[in-house]
């Protein structure tokens, strides 16, 4: 019910984020019949969540409740440290890619809620980035996508340099900073029992919280 992601997540934070209803967990069910990225059977992207809000969640807790059927190949999660992003682009000499994240403005929207941000998409120690809200903007603005995509390709190179691929097994529990990490979940299989509604396949608890726990 979702009582142990809690309990995890307390030791590193104490407010969390409600959502509709007062609802703190949300459960994410991977499905083959939806384009949803949060339920989505097709590889993600490097990203943080709720890149759009005026202040996005300080952590992202994760538990997995059915591990992908076809583990460990698919349903891979990584995690990519800021610190360790922009090391690797300084050290690769990817001058175009850093001043991409730390020098240049840009607009990010959620098709979702209309919500919008613009700014640089490091500022200081904190990292804002989805390439689906980057495109959107991009998209509404009417600026070439093809640049874009170079940057996101760059992006996302790096975030797989300096990761590692983790695979969650049933009652595992992820937790991360949503400022200073960037997450990522590959793609993910589904079996089926009855087709086409009955099937098998990833899912997992996540709570966001506001805050992190100070000392």
């Amino acid at each position: 019910n979702g009582a142990t992601l809690l309990l995890a997540a307390r030791t590193i934070a104490s407010v969390f984020r409600t959502y509709r209803g007062g609802q703190i967990i949300k459960h994410f069910k991977m499905s083959p019949w939806t384009t949803e990225l949060s339920h989505t059977t097709r590889e993600g992207e490097f990203h943080t969540d709720l890149n759009t809000e005026s202040c996005p969640p300080a952590i992202t807790a994760m538990q997995c409740l059915d591990p992908d059927p076809g583990a460990p190949e698919y349903g891979i999660s990584r995690v990519a440290r800021l610190i360790d992003l922009l090391t690797f682009l300084e050290e690769s000499s990817n001058q175009d890619t850093l001043d991409f994240l730390t020098k240049e403005s840009v607009t990010m929207l959620n098709n979702h809620s209309s919500s919008s941000w613009s700014g640089c998409v490091v500022d200081g120690q904190m990292i804002r980035f989805h390439p689906e809200t980057l495109r959107a903007a991009a998209r509404r603005e009417g600026h070439s996508e093809a640049i874009l995509e170079n940057r996101i390709a760059a992006v996302a190179k790096a975030a797989f340099a300096v990761s590692q691929p983790l695979n969650m097994d049933q009652g595992d529990i992820l937790l991360l900073s949503n400022h200073r990490t960037l997450h990522y979940r590959g793609e993910c299989s589904v079996i089926f029992k009855s087709y086409p509604t009955e099937f098998v396949s990833r899912s997992v608890f996540i709570l966001h919280a506001t805050e992190e726990l100070k000392g």
